[in-house]
């Protein structure tokens, strides 16, 4: 497989929700993991590790308690849209299309994050388990989705198992020190990669200040009401 190339794995790694069925062979899975690992963390604590579900009594588990709360959270609005088609109905049905199949999916991935309290969190509120560090987390989730696509793997980033972590943690035997981050499941992709729809960067910058932007000639203008643009750009 030829590479695609960097900003065109970017633009084109969209969430993929339909996977066929076909095993995803252990090297894949090893490589993009791999990937995932090269992912920069706060002060290099590397706080990642990962739990690779490929058993299918596991997966049927897992997809029993995903629909569940698939269906309590968004099946009625999947009711009412099932004629409408836009982006956002499509959305809804591949999200539950992967719910209710998703014991067929090859490889459930987890990305655990180990529990640390932020240091800016006194030591008096620290009450229950530490969250993890997302922060640093979610470069690794990324690196791991861009990955996939890299090698032609379809992905997306899912986290309706926090619904029922506690009770998934047990089951994975996962211990209390660590978070259940992330679910990504990952197969063959039954469908094609890209382009995504996105907001262009230039409509969401702002230069040295909040609402500054730059105009089509590359000059300073602003479209927020912190005083005048004189007085901005003075």
């Amino acid at each position: 497989m030829s590479d695609p190339g960097f900003f065109e794995i970017l633009g084109s790694t969209r969430a993929i929700k339909r996977l066929k069925p076909d095993p995803v062979p252990l090297e894949l899975i090893r490589k993009v993991l791999e990937a995932g690992t090269q992912a920069p963390s706060g002060v290099n604590t590397q706080p990642w590790e990962f739990v690779v579900v490929r058993d299918l009594e596991t997966k049927k588990w897992v997809r029993e308690r995903y629909l569940r709360f698939a269906e309590e959270r968004f099946g009625t609005l999947v009711d009412s849209l099932a004629t409408v088609d836009s982006p956002h109905a499509r959305m809804l049905r591949t999200v539950m299309h992967l719910a209710e199949h998703l014991h067929e999916v090859p490889v459930l991935l987890f990305v655990c994050g180990q529990r640390d309290w932020p240091a800016a969190l006194p030591a008096n509120e620290r009450i229950g388990k530490a969250p993890p560090p997302y922060g640093s987390i979610y470069p690794c989730v990324q690196n791991i989705l861009l990955a996939c696509r890299a090698v032609g793997l379809g992905a997306s980033l899912t986290t309706l198992h926090h619904m029922f972590e506690d009770e998934l943690a047990e089951t994975l035997s996962v211990p209390d020190s660590v978070s259940l981050v992330a679910l990504l499941p990952i197969g063959f992709p039954q469908g094609r990669f890209g382009p995504v729809t996105r907001k262009p960067a230039s409509d969401l910058t702002h230069f040295d200040r909040w609402g500054w932007r730059l105009d089509e000639s590359e000059q300073l203008k602003t479209t927020a009401t912190h005083g005048s643009k004189k007085e901005q750009a003075s």
